[in-house]
């Protein structure tokens, strides 16, 4: 056991000793008592309770806390809650956030594949994970739920879920206005106001704005990068009656800007043709340019007359980024007797659409357009309720489907530009039960279980030149023809189609126990079972549907609070086990080549602890921190691809020609970093008429794979040594940010003054790095993190 580990344990064991010596009484719900830290109450269960008598690894964040750490959008969650990671850094658009929860995540987030960590709004599933670019307004609270979530919420997931709660409308006139300031000629607004309408109606209405000059500069072109241009809507209005509620919401966000912040990190010059090599060098990332690049986006060639204008049009565009997301809900609660019937109706708009010039440089190596656009209408019932004194429930039903099309096109080497596109469509039904029973006044079990069914269509439009008809003779085409899938319907100049159509169905489950040991201690252990749904690779038809990866943990965590609620600490526990894993390989497929795609190899083990302290010390005075440390492995010999060696004389399974089967198994996990720290100080002061309140904050997060391979053991020494040059420049060490704000709370008028910093030090770090040194195109590009960025607030509240 490392010392890290047992020092965490002795602190668990401390506060254990320490509680239990207090005189055990069922615990009521609170709301805070004198200077001790205040309650939250919390719906990660799809129903309100107390944070610290809820027996899940959940962190909960207030309007003051959000505010405070400056969370602007899902992407900023990384600073606050233990086990969470956040990826920046896409080949197309940069619309796709990777969010990751104990090493369980997704890095092809594409539509025929579900993310591992679901987003919900106000009981609302959001299947795209661009929405985690989106604006976070007028929130109530925020919770980051950690570990399998598959029994309760709309949709099975693997890793957790985050699940923001919007402010609903009341009874009282209320209103707040905000405008900011800063550098990069910063200038935002944001205003919400509450409304009574009549007995029982209000309305409640906000809005943001925000525009900024990009954090990077492109030295080719003399245009930012980076920027944001961001406009945000959302209104609700909500009806209260005697025995029965209904909210009505629609929200709308829409974000550009002109292309992501990204710089060649290295090239192979086995593989670049010389004459692009000059032009590569002068494009190498830098410290002394860190915010700098020369990405120019696609070329013109001189062939592309024959193409449509839609196609042609396409060519000479410089990197941008568009997302645009809305939607409606309803949701309605009625009361019946003893039981509570709710409704919940959703639909949801997703639009991500953007072009990234991945060799980072002004040569025309690679440049993507990429994007997807989708609509999601769902309906979930619940029904919940007392049988007995001792024995309560919730049951429901979910349904959900999502249509929409997705798409990459490439320029690859200054040439003719590659389709590749698809219609999805993707349909879930769900039954679910979940009951707990009190076996004495402080003891209590759960037990709850899941079935869904899951339909998933795409059809495939593969075009080795976009803007040429589907049926023209193109050369190096497994078809001899511009279309490059296997159509199961004839080709024609306008129609191209690979129908691929499967259904899977998996059940989840959930066990456990808690304990309150006394006023101050809650203990919970618990096992859970849950799936993330099977899929299509797009990019490369001919290849069978993934199956769902199935994922079972056991969980046991304590919550603590001490010294009259002036010391609060919560600790989980956990160890998963993962089988199916869907897993991205390089592989020889027959008809295609030498591509990446995810299929199911491998099993995984993974294994932690997080904890979180929230401390009063002494008066004003608040310090948080959180951690993590975990690690995880797949189990030997159960993940594997098959590489193409010439001349070895491998054999395998498939037939594949001196295809050589390689045990990847022994590879780190992606997205896992063994370490996680957060601290936060707030010291609050009375000054005059109002409050001063000053922050300090640190974040550090642990180094991450994000690509890493192995090559075959009948590999050259050649090919041996650019495989491990690829396994350090997939990997992203770790690093850590200072964040401060200073602010000035006045009495009345409500009126608070804040300045703020972020990055304060202006720490150089990278959030990704994308390798392909020995695969096609020769490169390494690497995504940087933001500057120093400072500014002032003025939020006035009535």
């Amino acid at each position: 056991m490392s010392k890290r580990v047992a020092t965490l344990g002795a602190i668990g064991m401390g506060a254990l000793a320490a509680a239990m010596a207090q005189p055990v009484f069922a615990q009521p719900a609170q709301s805070g008592a004198g200077e001790g830290i205040q309650d939250i109450v919390v719906t990660a269960r799809r129903t309100e309770e107390s944070l610290q008598t809820t027996p899940i690894a959940v962190t909960a964040l207030t309007p003051e806390a959000l505010a405070t750490a400056k969370v602007e959008n899902v992407v900023d969650l990384q600073r606050t809650a233990p086990g969470l990671v956040i990826g920046r850094g896409s080949a197309g658009g940069d619309g796709i956030v990777f969010v990751a929860i104990r090493g369980q995540g997704n890095l092809q987030p594409i539509l025929a594949n579900d993310p591992a960590v679901a987003t919900y709004i106000d009981g609302i599933y959001i299947p795209r994970p661009s929405t985690g670019m989106t604006d976070i307004q007028d929130v109530q609270r925020l919770e980051v739920l950690r570990g399998p979530q598959g029994t309760l919420f709309g949709r099975n997931t693997t890793g957790g879920a985050i699940n923001i709660v919007t402010n609903d409308p009341d009874d009282q006139l209320s209103g707040a206005f905000k405008a900011e300031f800063g550098n990069y000629s910063t200038l935002g607004a944001q205003a919400n106001i509450n409304v009574p309408l009549a007995d029982g109606l209000a309305i409640r209405l906000s809005g943001a704005m925000t525009d900024r000059d990009g954090y990077g500069y492109n030295l080719a072109t003399k245009r930012d990068v980076a920027d944001n241009n961001s406009k945000f809507l959302r209104g609700k209005i909500k009806y209260e009656g005697d025995s029965w509620d209904l909210t009505l919401s629609g929200d709308w966000n829409r974000q550009t800007n002109h292309g992501q912040q990204i710089a060649l990190w290295a090239f192979n010059p086995a593989i670049i043709p010389a004459a692009f090599q000059p032009g590569l060098t002068a494009g190498l990332l830098t410290k002394d340019r860190w915010w700098g690049n020369t990405v120019t986006g696609t070329s013109i060639p001189a062939t592309i007359g024959s193409l449509t204008p839609e196609a042609q049009a396409l060519y000479g565009v410089k990197p941008f980024n568009t997302l645009e997301v809305y939607g409606f809900s309803a949701t309605l609660n009625f009361e019946l007797n003893d039981l509570n019937f709710k409704s919940i109706t959703g639909y949801r708009h997703s639009m991500n659409y953007g072009q990234n010039d991945t060799d980072g440089t002004a040569v025309p190596l690679l440049a993507t357009f990429a994007g997807s656009s989708s609509y999601y209408i769902s309906q979930e019932f619940q029904l919940s309720g007392n049988i007995t004194d001792s024995l309560s429930f919730i049951t429901g039903a979910y349904a959900g489907k999502e249509s929409g099309d997705e798409f990459s096109r490439s320029q690859i080497f200054g040439g003719l530009i590659r389709d590749s596109n698809a219609d999805v469509t993707n349909k879930t039904f769900g039954l679910f039960a979940q009951a707990y029973y009190e076996l004495t006044s402080t003891l209590r079990a759960v037990g709850g279980f899941r079935y869904t069914w899951d339909t998933r269509n795409s059809v495939l439009h593969n075009a080795q030149v976009y803007g040429l008809p589907y049926n023209v003779a193109v050369a190096g085409t497994p078809t001899g023809i511009n279309c490059t899938v296997n159509p199961t319907e004839p080709v024609t100049a306008t129609t191209c189609n690979q129908e691929q159509n499967a259904k899977f169905n998996y059940p989840a489950w959930n066990l456990g126990v808690d304990w309150q040991a006394s006023d101050n201690l809650f203990i919970y252990a618990a096992t859970r079972g849950a799936a993330k749904a099977g899929g299509w690779n797009l990019r490369a038809g001919g290849l069978p549907a993934f199956s769902p990866e199935k994922v079972k943990d056991v969980e046991a965590g304590l919550k603590v609070d001490l010294f009259d609620r002036r010391l609060r600490f919560n600790t989980a526990v956990f160890h998963t086990w993962k089988d199916d894993n869907q897993a991205i390989v390089n592989s020889f497929v027959t008809g295609i080549g030498v591509t990446q795609y995810i299929q199911n190899n491998g099993k995984v083990r993974i294994w932690g602890m997080e904890n979180e302290i929230t401390a009063v010390p002494w008066e004003g005075m608040t310090l948080s921190v959180n951690g993590s440390l975990q690690n995880g492995k797949y189990v030997k010999g159960s993940f594997s691809e098959i590489q193409v060696v010439a001349g070895s004389g491998c054999t395998n399974s498939a037939g594949v020609a001196n295809g050589c089967v390689v045990d990847l198994s022994g590879l780190p996990l992606l997205q896992l970093p063994k370490k996680q720290l957060n601290i936060s100080a707030t010291q609050k002061i009375p000054v005059g008429g109002g409050t001063l309140a000053v922050t300090g904050a640190y974040s550090y997060v642990g180094g991450q794979h994000f690509d890493a391979v192995r090559a075959a053991d009948q590999a050259s020494a050649a090919t041996k040594a650019a495989y491990d040059t690829e396994n350090r420049l997939g990997f992203v060490p770790g690093y850590g940010i200072f964040n401060g704000r200073i602010a000035f709370q006045l009495d009345d008028p409500n009126v608070e003054v804040a300045v703020y910093g972020r990055n304060i030090t202006n720490n150089k770090y990278l959030l990704r790095r994308f390798p392909d040194l020995y695969r096609s195109l020769g490169i390494a590009a690497a995504y940087v993190g933001q500057p120093a960025t400072y500014g002032v607030e003025t939020t006035f509240k009535f």
